[in-house]
């Protein structure tokens, strides 16, 4: 594993995006009775289904957003325990007709109220409300082509307050009918219920996306790509964002031994590029990657010389047990590649630290040379940040970098929320390389629990930031 991990992040910068891809300014909103507002309070517009499928209004539970009412939804509490993978299943939702290549987004708002919430907080088992947007090859009825979904109400919502939602998906070739749905999973008789209100349904134009790699979107299967380890053509439309295919990356089951996929293509010196794709990871197959889980996937460029020889690199952990169940989401991974390069790889890797099951899947992916960047003012040239060594890690381990030149610098350690755990170094340093180590405690010298953190290097000219994994 740790000849992927390495490597020196030369001019890079790490860029994450949840959004669900770029796209021009919305249009307006598709949806009749957004708010449920008609009448007085009604479903007027809405088709609904199931036995838990009501309003709440002034007069009852008085959970609305704005205006004088808002749905609510809960279990139909029939057929309960009906078998794994199969659930009573309730809702509502709004059907039109799309065009082809456009991208629709479902937004609103959610609620849980404290008084009655979803009990548990196994997502995959446990009651679950989802907004979904599914394309359909026929005006009623057919075969759905594609879907993208986001849990917008479990046990591990925060509850007693609206929470915004969106989700967003391409309309495919063949689509003739797409649905905005609202969707409340009941896989046993458990109670609970959500609120929504203030919905949102609208198409948009994306936004070009050039790229340079073959068959980017899995389309018939993995030509083009070089594969090694659990790495497999996946065709089963649950898990694919755009027909006619995804990959499926899980674990190799041996040490040090990651699953992956790579492309390469010809590069300059000083050539910015951009790796960008959707990921998922479901419910679906009954195996998500969730706490405990500690698998997690890299998305890398790498550059190398006219020999062949790693010369820089960068990379971005893009799914992990935090990833929202059943949504593909976006991440980019940005890089300037360094003197010498003639070539960049776009790498993904799943990398499964204590050899669990679970997997992932990704699609739509791209690479992007954004031109040439003036080295003298790229963001990160006065840092020259290293992979960790070792890693992963149990105990200590080393962390090198390089200044151009004398400055204030700080080193710390932050964990996957975004907060510093450990200062590291704090002070003035001149220029040339450097070295600290973490013994993996905390400032307070409470041992770090398992997992991924980022260092990050800052200077008064920029930052530069790698993960590592620590070992239980």
């Amino acid at each position: 594993m740790k000849r992927f991990l390495s490597g020196l992040s030369l001019l890079g910068t790490i860029v994450l995006a949840s959004a669900l891809g770029a796209s021009s300014a919305a249009g307006a909103n598709l949806l009749t009775n957004p708010g449920f507002e008609a009448a007085g309070g009604s479903y007027s517009g809405w088709f609904t289904f199931g036995g838990g499928v009501q309003l709440s209004l002034p007069a009852g539970d008085n959970i609305i957003r704005t205006g004088a009412a808002a749905s609510k939804t809960y279990g139909g509490f029939d057929n309960c325990n009906p078998g794994p993978g199969t659930f009573n299943v309730g809702g509502f939702g709004q059907a039109f007709t799309p065009t082809v290549g456009k991208v629709y987004t479902l937004t609103g708002y959610s609620y849980i109220n404290p008084a009655d919430p979803i009990p548990g907080t196994t997502t995959c088992t446990k009651n679950r409300m989802l907004a979904k947007i599914a394309f359909f090859n026929a005006p009623t009825g057919g075969t759905e082509l594609a879907a993208n979904e986001i849990v917008i109400g479990d046990g591990n919502t925060v509850t007693g307050q609206w929470n915004a939602f969106s989700v967003s998906a391409p309309a495919p070739t063949g689509a003739v009918r797409v649905e905005a749905l609202f969707l409340y999973l009941q896989p046993a008789c458990d109670g609970g219920a959500v609120y929504v209100d203030d919905t949102s349904f609208d198409e948009s134009t994306p936004a070009a996306q050039p790229n340079v790699l073959a068959n980017p979107s899995f389309t018939g299967g993995l030509a083009g790509w070089t594969t090694f380890g659990n790495a497999y053509a996946e065709a089963q439309e649950p898990v694919l964002r755009t027909p006619n295919g995804s990959a499926k990356l899980f674990s190799t089951f041996s040490p040090d031994v990651p699953s992956g996929i790579f492309q390469t293509v010809p590069a300059s010196a000083n050539s910015l590029w951009e790796l960008s794709a959707y990921t998922l990871t479901s419910c679906r197959y009954n195996d998500p990657i969730t706490v405990p889980n500690d698998n997690f996937v890299l998305a890398r460029i790498v550059y190398k010389d006219i020999a062949g020889a790693e010369i820089g690199s960068n990379d971005a952990v893009i799914l992990d047990n935090t990833a929202p169940l059943g949504t593909w989401t976006r991440h980019t991974v940005t890089a300037v590649a360094p003197a010498g390069t003639v070539s960049a790889s776009a790498y993904f890797l799943f990398i499964s630290p204590t050899l669990m099951g679970g997997a992932m899947w990704i699609d739509d992916v791209a690479l992007q040379n954004l031109g040439t960047v003036d080295v003298a003012t790229a963001p990160g040239r006065a840092i020259e940040l290293a992979q960790n060594v070792p890693n992963p890690f149990s105990g200590s381990t080393r962390i090198d970098f390089a200044l151009a030149g004398a400055d204030r610098v700080d080193v710390s350690i932050y964990d996957m929320a975004g907060r510093r755990i450990a200062n590291l170094y704090q002070g003035s340093l001149d220029a040339g390389p450097h070295a600290v180590s973490w013994n993996g405690r905390t400032s307070s010298g409470i041992a770090a629990a398992p997992g991924i953190y980022q260092y990050v290097v800052k200077t008064s000219s920029g930052r530069q930031s790698r993960s590592m994994l620590l070992l239980p």
